[in-house]
């Protein structure tokens, strides 16, 4: 027999069981409804404008599955009614037509670079609303950086209102840890180990991503940029220094820790970089703002890069010494392609994309040399398309992957 006390035992093991099973019950529904979500989303995102219907048969569910969901997205402000559609030849009730609202909400995206930090304020389409410009001087301690960042963000917010921010972005000249969001080092601030996100979130109460800027840009170009028609690209922007982002089967593939597309470390020779200096990257110190401005310097010149590439065509000096940046440039890209076999090889950044009908013959003589025949083709370089602007509006899609679904059902990320 069992006791009074081993009968409570029992019992409370039951109840906690039935507890159990009810919780994994909504998890199951709750994750069930965040991909239905997402999906209809992207469905409607894609086709600009549809119906209830159109959705139906798109995707197999029922019609009172997606009215239900949809009547909530067009509740939550986030999909809007656009009027009746056509009726089908044989009569019956039109259809209501939906689209996405691209101005439910707004995103503040910053792209820190080298030089010169941009700030915009973008809607749910990549749209830029509003922008700035300043110099990065502003920024170039920790202290400034977060109070810079901070009093102009202010400003944005106070203008547009709070409740109309779905998240900040920020786009970095560096390394950041992909778990904490910390940035690890910004070889051309020299600064490292600073936690950018929490005195931001702390300050404006508004979710805050940071990520680095490269990877931000090939986010920009694979959704409405040079990349939107391929799923496997790799994205170079060279400007103060040299990186790279990685899409691969449409998603930016960031590696384990973060990591993932350090271009500018790449080894092309050796014997002559072991004996480099550290701070920026090997491949840096052949091609990037950084050793060009050195050689302008250590040639006793004052004009600007820009200048530089001007010249080249009646200096032999400087012709010679572009050319083969270029062609170690050349060496890592190919060494990344016949790594990773993109559909294209997008460059871009400040002289990147300015200076890209200078750098491409040479680039392209040297792949078509280096590269196995099956894996040259004269199209594989391409222009970026976003400049100056791609890290920001790859932000802005960055903060909708992360934090549209969290807004608009408390879900997970995606759409």
């Amino acid at each position: 027999m069992f006791s009074e006390s081993n009968l409570l035992v029992v019992s409370q093991r039951i109840e906690g069981e039935e507890n159990t099973g009810r919780k994994r019950e909504e998890e199951v529904v709750s994750k069930l409804t965040e991909i239905r979500t997402s999906e209809i989303l992207r469905i409607i995102r894609e086709r600009k404008s549809t119906s209830r219907v159109q959705i139906s048969k798109l995707t197999g569910l029922s019609k009172p599955t997606i009215s239900s969901i949809v009547n909530d997205l067009v509740e939550e402000g986030v999909v809007r009614e656009n009027g009746l559609g056509q009726s089908k030849a044989s009569g019956g009730r039109k259809p209501i037509n939906i689209s996405f609202a691209k101005d439910y909400r707004n995103v503040l995206s910053v792209d820190i670079g080298g030089t010169k930090t941009i700030f915009a304020l973008i809607d749910l389409d990549g749209n830029i609303l509003k922008r700035d410009t300043i110099t990065t001087d502003l920024l170039r301690t920790k202290r400034g950086l977060v109070d810079e960042l901070n009093e102009r963000l202010e400003s944005y917010i106070e203008e547009v209102g709070k409740e109309k921010v779905l998240g900040i972005s920020v786009g970095i000249p560096g390394t950041v840890d992909r778990a904490t969001q910390k940035i690890k080092y910004m070889p051309s601030f020299d600064i490292g180990n600073l936690d950018l996100k929490t005195p931001v979130e702390k300050r404006f109460g508004i979710s805050t991503l940071i990520e680095n800027d490269v990877t931000l840009a090939a986010f920009g170009e694979s959704w409405i940029g040079s990349a939107r028609q391929f799923n496997d690209v790799i994205l170079v922007s060279i400007g103060t220094g040299i990186g790279s982002g990685i899409v691969i089967n449409d998603s930016v593939y960031r590696g384990s820790v973060g990591g993932a597309g350090e271009i500018g470390e790449f080894v092309t020779d050796w014997s002559t970089e072991s004996k480099m200096n550290a701070g920026f990257g090997r491949l840096e110190q052949w091609f990037s703002g950084y050793s060009l401005e050195s050689f302008c310097r250590n040639n006793g010149w004052e004009f600007s890069v820009k200048d530089l590439f001007e010249k080249m065509d009646s200096d032999e000096r400087i012709l010679e010494r572009i050319t083969g940046g270029c062609e170690h440039l050349a060496l890592a890209f190919a060494n990344a392609i016949m790594l990773l076999d993109p559909a294209r090889l997008l460059i871009g950044g400040g002289i990147g994309f300015n200076q890209y009908d200078r750098i491409f013959p040479i680039i392209d003589s040297t792949l078509r040399k280096v590269l196995p025949e099956e894996l040259y083709r004269p199209d594989l370089l391409v222009r970026a398309a976003l400049e100056p602007y791609s890290v920001v509006i790859g932000g802005a899609y960055f903060a909708q992957k992360e934090l549209l679904l969290k807004e608009v059902l408390g879900g997970t990320s995606g759409f």
